[in-house]
């Protein structure tokens, strides 16, 4: 009999199996094969993910090579930049090589004595008063007092077995390249671009993530198939415009393009008798930003608090005493944080017309206005994501409208209006 169980070993499962681990007996399990190969990506940490991260791994230089030293908003019209130096002394965090976290948090979690189960398929989840079983694809068992969910996108039948809603989702495409680091540090004056564009998806961003010796890009949002993601991507790659001059002398690996899908909009119930849901499989995505690291290294700290006493009362994990954890999600991410996600997915999402107007606007408006540039810095730099000011959104959102030609000022009004309450 496990303590934990944990099934999902992204960076969110990962991170609250080496958490767990210090205090109780885990397994965790991971349906691909990590003892081959650990898909590798590229991330960006902001400073908001440090509370979740130890101080030790934070510094390591083999999961974290270089700084986030300066972003980039991106219209067509402008590149709206983010630089560390304007305000502080302090990069606004970390790009990660998220291969490299994920593997020295397990191999953490590991030396605490977690076991691990790679190449291993959850087929059956069966609840009982005392315990709840799991069932591989091969028929094999095991028991635990609490299963944590930690799925991503990839667990849903499972959480609707369980009686657990599932999140929103949406089409994504990724494509990670190894790249000379003289051309990555030539091309590019930042380390994170994030573009709007309704040609390319009018429900998410294209992106750039430039890591030490390699890039990541893609772009999020859409319900288009599979192939007809892959033909866009390599068409932007190749033609547009806008995004040429940094791509220029990469030979992008076509072979390493993964696509799937990603998941937002949290689901009402994460915990329920001896069950617990985190991260992207809860949709603790972002919905404008489509960020859901911070939001999985949350979740696994939060559920890793809550859990802790419990286990040292020996309770039997009722929903009655796991719905802290629900609690402490809706005060410390969706009752401030995810406000503005979810005003700004309103506002630029959805209307292809308005979010060309309205995007390059608030692009316009960050070259302009230094006090917007610094609320964009403090956002990254927050270390208590429970006191996110909601005010300073508001205050962005009014010189937004106030932005905007007249003409568009006419039709957007009410969208504006309903986005500031929120």
């Amino acid at each position: 009999m496990y303590d934990l169980i944990v099934i999902g070993a992204g960076v969110c499962g990962a991170s609250f199996a080496y958490k767990a681990s210090k205090y109780a007996k885990v397994l965790l399990i991971e349906e691909q094969d990590y003892n081959k190969k650990i898909p590798e990506r590229v991330n960006i940490f902001a400073e908001h993910n440090k509370p979740y991260i130890d101080d030790l791994l934070w510094k390591d230089e083999e999961a974290f090579p270089r700084p986030f030293l300066q972003l980039n908003y991106k219209s067509e019209n402008n590149d709206g930049l983010i630089d560390y130096k304007e305000f502080g002394s302090v990069p606004i965090g970390k790009i990660t090589h998220t291969e490299k976290f994920i593997e020295k948090l397990i191999q953490n979690a590991e030396d605490q004595g977690c076991e691990t189960r790679f190449n291993e398929k959850i087929s059956k989840i069966n609840k009982h008063d005392d315990h709840v079983e799991i069932i591989n694809s091969k028929g094999e068992s095991y028991s635990t007092k609490l299963l944590v969910l930690a799925t991503g996108s990839k667990g849903f039948d499972l959480q609707r077995s369980l009686g657990f809603e599932v999140p929103d989702s949406y089409m994504g495409i990724y494509l990670n390249s190894d790249v000379d680091e003289n051309i990555l540090d030539e091309n590019f004056n930042f380390q994170y671009m994030f573009h709007l564009n309704p040609n390319i998806s009018s429900d998410g961003p294209f992106f750039f993530n430039v890591g030490k010796g390699r890039i990541s890009t893609g772009y999020l949002g859409n319900k288009e198939t599979p192939a007809q993601l892959k033909d866009k991507l390599e068409r932007i790659l190749r033609n547009y415009e806008k995004i040429q001059k940094y791509v220029k002398g990469i030979s992008w690996d076509l072979n390493n393009i993964v696509i799937g899908d990603i998941s937002k909009h949290p689901i009402r119930k994460m915990s329920n008798d001896r069950i617990i849901v985190l991260g992207e499989a809860a949709g603790l995505v972002t919905p404008f930003f489509y960020e859901g690291m911070l939001c999985g290294l949350a979740s696994a700290d939060i559920a890793s608090r809550v859990i802790e006493p419990l286990l040292s009362n020996s309770t039997d994990f009722s929903g009655v005493e796991l719905v802290k954890y629900d609690q402490e999600i809706n005060r410390l991410l969706l009752d401030g944080y995810f406000r503005n996600g979810n005003a700004c997915e309103y506002l630029f999402y959805g209307n292809k017309n308005s979010m060309k107007s309205i995007w390059n606007a608030y692009t316009e408006m960050l070259l302009k206005n230094k006090t917007v540039r610094n609320f964009v810095y403090d956002v990254l730099m927050i270390q208590d994501l429970g006191k996110y000011n909601t005010d300073n959104d508001r205050w962005v959102g009014e010189r937004l409208f106030a932005q905007l030609p007249l003409v568009s000022k006419a039709t957007l009004w009410p969208k504006f209006l309903k986005a500031m309450s929120f």
